[in-house]
């Protein structure tokens, strides 16, 4: 994979991270003002359209684009684990979901901080150069 192509999917995925939690609450409180869209299924890269009065104008574009963004994040935690094993996934979850500064969770692993950027980056690549 071509290193700008790395960069932007790794930014693309700590961006996604960053607002991560945020989104997970507005889906739930879509769903809880909209409860049809809970049973909807959404094709991967589609869109539907639906301005109609019952689904809040745009809302349901709004939704379908959060649980896609939703889904990246997950998607790619568990091809983490899946590559690099649990701690890799416990660790970057703590760095780019819940925002944890580097030097407090490169001392939570017994890390130096250092040692940290060099095995987030190496994860990120095992990750990202496979798509």
């Amino acid at each position: 994979m071509a290193k700008d192509t790395y960069k932007k999917r790794a930014a693309a995925f700590k961006s996604s991270c960053r607002v991560y939690r945020k989104e997970k609450e507005r889906v739930l409180s879509l769903e809880k003002q909209f409860p049809q869209f809970r049973n909807m299924t959404f094709e991967e890269g589609k869109f539907k359209i639906d301005l109609g009065e019952e689904n809040g104008r745009g809302m349901l574009e709004l939704y379908q684009f959060l649980k896609d963004d939703i889904a990246f994040v997950e998607d790619t935690f568990q091809k983490i684990e899946e590559t690099c094993g649990a701690n890799a996934k416990v660790l970057l979850w703590s760095l780019f979901v819940e925002n944890h500064i580097q030097t407090n969770v490169a001392e939570d692993f017994g890390l130096t901080r250092r040692q940290l950027q060099y095995s987030v980056d190496k994860w990120l690549r095992e990750v990202f150069d496979d798509v």
